[in-house]
């Protein structure tokens, strides 16, 4: 007599295709900009005052250097506290870490309220701050300021510096695919104004002090769409190997300072291969729009190139490195704000990019849905 058992399911082959992750969408994105400004050309005659015995040519390079970052930076402080030589480490720090969490429960709370989403509809929160680093960190502040429920999952990140607002909307993306009924909050807040040294007065550091700014930035990501805006695709994440060096947060008597070496210019030719072939992976090089946080315009020209880029693909990133500075990670929140006000027609494909510290690559291909 036949058996009647049951035949058993096979094994779903190695080769089968996953399941499509849920869908990623970005809502409108909400920032908080340092309400204190100050001109480029400030900062730069300011820097050549402060050192009276640079030898001529020294003192001509800083000149050129900083004459190419013209335009206006944004700071949570005024700039003659900013460039005090007065203010202590611990000044310094709890100045920031305050300064950061105002502004990004600001941001935080108008994302929010664009989203329409309720603080206790939150799952969770991820946010990035290399230079709002204290514990309890800012996820843990944000969560109990904001009245977000105490059972959400929060992912701090420290470490991520430029790359950390493209990190964290990579990482919200990933939540989803396994969360698709999650709320996520994401949340990218530097005050890149507080590594100010007077103390360190090579040409690279003279720069960093002519480029930054200050701001948090906050969206909510969702499965469904809930503004018109990003609806993240494909994400990729890649580190040059042996270039810890080539940007690095330094700590001495005075505080926390920035430091890089020549060869970060080097990053773009170096990470290019990597992402042409990410881009052919995944349709191809054709893009319309981008979102771009590469650090300084001169990073930006190369990305450019490799890109083979338009003036105006690069616009929004270049007017915010203009306008406001290097925002570090709330950069792209500031690029993608100005892409909402002049936005591609639905169905356009864009490229949201970070580069960072490490040197890390943190990127991601979103179509514009209207």
């Amino acid at each position: 007599m036949p058996s009647t058992a049951p035949t058993p399911a096979l094994p779903t082959p190695l080769s089968a295709p996953a399941p499509a992750p849920a869908p990623a969408f970005v809502s409108r994105p909400a920032l908080a900009l340092g309400p204190h400004t100050v001109t480029a050309e400030r900062i730069r005659e300011d820097i050549l005052d402060r050192n009276p015995d640079y030898p001529a040519r020294q003192a001509q390079t800083v000149r050129l250097a900083l004459g190419n970052l013209p335009g206006t930076r944004r700071y949570f402080r005024p700039y003659e506290l900013v460039s005090s030589p007065g203010r202590t480490a611990a000044e310094r720090k709890a100045t920031t870490f305050g300064d950061l969490l105002a502004a990004a429960e600001h941001a935080a709370a108008e994302a929010m309220l664009t989203a329409g989403v309720r603080p206790d509809q939150v799952d969770c929160v991820i946010v990035s701050s290399a230079t709002g680093d204290a514990v309890p960190g800012l996820d843990v502040h944000l969560q109990q300021n904001l009245g977000l429920r105490p059972d959400i999952s929060r992912l701090p990140m420290s470490q991520l510096a430029c790359a950390g607002g493209a990190h964290v909307l990579l990482t919200a993306r990933r939540f989803l695919a396994w969360n698709p009924a999650a709320v996520v909050l994401v949340v990218a807040a530097e005050s890149l104004s507080s590594l100010y040294q007077n103390t360190r007065t090579s040409v690279e550091d003279q720069i960093y002090k002519g480029l930054w700014g200050d701001a948090a930035a906050a969206a909510v990501v969702t499965a469904e769409q809930r503004t018109p805006g990003l609806r993240l695709e494909h994400c990729f994440e890649y580190t040059i190997p042996h270039t810890t060096d080539r940007y690095r947060k330094l700590t001495d008597h005075r505080g926390d300072h920035f430091a890089s070496t020549r060869a970060s210019l080097r990053s773009v030719t170096d990470l290019g291969p990597a992402l042409l072939d990410w881009l052919d992976r995944h349709g191809g090089r054709e893009l319309d729009f981008g979102v771009l946080h590469p650090g300084g315009p001169a990073i930006l020209d190369r990305l450019g190139v490799l890109l083979d880029a338009d003036a105006a693909f690069l616009r929004h990133s270049r007017d915010v490195l203009t306008e406001e500075g290097n925002l570090g990670g709330a950069t792209v929140f500031s690029v993608l704000a100005r892409t909402h006000r002049t936005p591609p027609p639905a169905g356009a494909r864009g490229l949201l990019l970070g580069l960072g510290p490490g040197v890390t690559l943190s990127t991601l291909l979103a179509t514009w849905t209207g």
